[in-house]
């Protein structure tokens, strides 16, 4: 990061490099006084970043898109620094010319769809709303009893899944938890809405895959012999959901919605299932 961050400094000298507050501290040694660093607020950081960076993983991109949840996420340039990286088209040693060509106008870019998400909490009163780049999880936690979760496609009862839970994705989160779970593998261009079940109960509850333009609703049964259910977005931990309480997820919709990432090339996703997956592959070689 130190490395990428002189660079910038070196070369582009009308960017400002953006980190948050803990960031700075942590590297205020490794560089140089010629340098400055900016930070600030969630909201200052929304107002004035017109591109993301991230050095990790597929966490890293979903943590750092996490800091916009309340508006739009800036075009997002990843390197892969992680184990798998489904999300990260490019290694680090490819850096200074990846953003280069980004600069200069010539990179490609796939938009990647992003989920809104409403929880009413029936018993507090309350209501919360937040994002999901790769998905949404309703699971039992630490209770031993499956869940039985109502689930409805624009206002029209579904089914009641009594599962350990259900996972909720967009198509770049359907190679995440979804796909462990036993669900499709969709393009991230496709416009849809993943649904799948958790290790249910009755075996002819398969997954199923809506249309982007659908509105989810997913309530914790009244019947639900676990009294408390737990809620998880993009990875991290939303708090427990009780009987009653209501989860309404659809699709980010306009133009601006979305996340912009730059890719190599329109064929990075058939790499990556090839590259990563191992996809088709034979044993015994």
């Amino acid at each position: 990061m130190t490395s990428f961050i002189k660079h910038i400094s070196d070369n582009y000298k009308s960017i400002n490099v953006i980190v948050e507050r803990d960031v700075a501290e942590e590297i205020e040694d490794e560089i140089s006084e010629s340098t400055t660093l900016y930070t600030g607020s969630n909201g200052q950081i929304q107002e004035k970043t017109d591109l993301l960076v991230t050095l990790g993983g597929d966490g890293t991109i979903l943590t750092a898109a996490s800091l916009f949840a309340s508006g739009d996420v800036p075009p997002v340039l990843s390197f892969s620094m992680g184990t798998l990286g489904f999300l990260m088209p490019f290694d680090f040693a490819e850096a200074e010319t990846a953003f280069h060509d980004l600069y200069t106008s010539q990179s490609n870019v796939l938009k990647r769809a992003r989920l809104e998400c409403e929880a009413v909490y029936q018993n507090e009163m309350k209501r919360e709303k937040t994002h999901a780049m790769n998905d949404l999880t309703i699971h039992r936690g630490h209770e031993p009893h499956l869940t039985n979760v109502d689930i409805a496609v624009d206002g029209q009862f579904v089914t009641t899944a009594i599962a350990d839970g259900i996972t909720v994705s967009t198509p770049t989160g359907s190679t995440a938890y979804s796909l462990s779970s036993g669900g499709s593998i969709v393009h991230p261009a496709v416009p849809c809405i993943l649904i799948t079940p958790i290790c249910p109960r009755s075996l002819s509850f398969r997954p199923l895959i809506v249309p982007a333009g659908a509105t989810l609703t997913l309530s914790v049964s009244e019947k639900s012999r676990g009294r408390a259910a737990d809620l998880s977005v993009d990875g991290q931990n939303k708090g427990p959901l009780k009987p009653g309480d209501t989860i309404t997820v659809r699709t980010e919709q306009g133009d601006s919605k979305g996340i912009w990432c730059v890719a190599r090339s329109g064929s990075d996703w058939v790499h990556q299932l090839n590259g990563l997956l191992g996809f088709n592959s034979q044993f015994g070689k």
